[in-house]
């Protein structure tokens, strides 16, 4: 009786391996690693403690890469609730064409992201890129220049990148919340007098708590993450004079160097240090987060 109690446990077990081979194991390896001093190469290790972590918490390059992501965060977080949430409220009432409005706006999110670098770095090339000409061909000429290469613009001009590949994706997240409020909700609140911004803001915006709350976690997690674009775009060094780096790129090419693989440019133990440091900020910040925006979503 037992033994058909726990079969279905045979059916996991697959699943469990695989996660435990590929995520756990690598995980705690990570955790062992950090403590060493490893260039990545060879079986060397020195054992080192916490060195690694105090060099990472003490780095003024890791505060400015991390420093970078939260203004990546912030920027995407505000285009997502504002840009978004907008185009989301809009296809809801159900226009001519709806389906092919959602597929073009969507589409960005289909495309990898570094294909997305890689077609931005070609539409921006101060050289064959189209958009300078375009500027000057409408009388906007004092606006164009190398967007790149420019350490005033090139952040900015790598976050807009970021923020039109997501773009679809806030609209289909909010869009989903929007299609599950009831009508009679918003027919109430006419019946009742309000105005369209006070339907908006008292009737939908509360009810679409769960859509923010996914969203902005999931959100927050990715950009921390962020790294493809940035590379295709910039490089591994976060060019121009690390206007653009971020943690993606700093973890990269303190564990393989840049110009060369080689174990004297290469500090693998010390980028996992830093890895290690992000896993736990973001966990305990997501954490943090999620919490607090459930429970917005009780009240509300």
């Amino acid at each position: 009786m037992k033994t058909r109690r726990f079969t279905h446990l045979w059916f996991v077990l697959p699943a469990l391996l695989v996660y435990g081979l590929f995520v756990l194991y690598p995980t705690l390896s990570a955790f062992w690693l950090s403590l060493y001093n490893w260039s990545g190469f060879g079986a060397k290790m020195q054992f080192v403690g916490l060195d690694n972590f105090s060099e990472a918490l003490t780095s003024a390059t890791v505060y400015r890469a991390a420093w970078h992501n939260l203004l990546f965060f912030v920027a995407i977080f505000i285009f997502q609730n504002t840009v978004g949430l907008f185009l989301a409220t809009q296809l809801d009432t159900r226009p001519r064409l709806v389906q092919f409005y959602r597929t073009v706006l969507f589409l960005p999110v289909i495309i990898s992201l570094v294909a997305t670098g890689f077609i931005w770095s070609l539409m921006l090339s101060p050289n064959i890129g189209f958009l300078n000409p375009l500027l000057k061909d409408i009388g906007l000429g004092a606006l164009a220049r190398p967007w790149i290469s420019d350490t005033t613009w090139a952040l900015p001009t790598v976050i807009t990148v970021q923020a039109w590949h997501s773009l679809g994706w806030s609209i289909v997240v909010y869009l989903a919340g929007l299609q599950n409020i009831p009508h009679e909700l918003r027919e109430a609140a006419v019946i009742d007098g309000a105005t369209n911004w006070q339907r908006f803001w008292r009737v939908t915006f509360p009810l679409l708590a769960p859509a923010f709350t996914s969203l902005t976690v999931l959100t927050f997690i990715q950009i921390f993450r962020t790294f493809d674009v940035v590379y295709v775009l910039a490089g591994p060094i976060g060019s121009p004079a690390g206007a653009t780096d971020v943690l993606g790129t700093l973890i990269y090419r303190t564990a393989f160097g840049v110009s060369t693989m080689t174990a004297s440019s290469s500090r693998m133990s010390y980028a996992i240090a830093i890895s290690v440091v992000l896993f736990i900020v973001l966990g305990a910040a997501s954490t943090i987060l999620l919490t607090q925006l459930r429970r917005r979503e009780v009240q509300s």
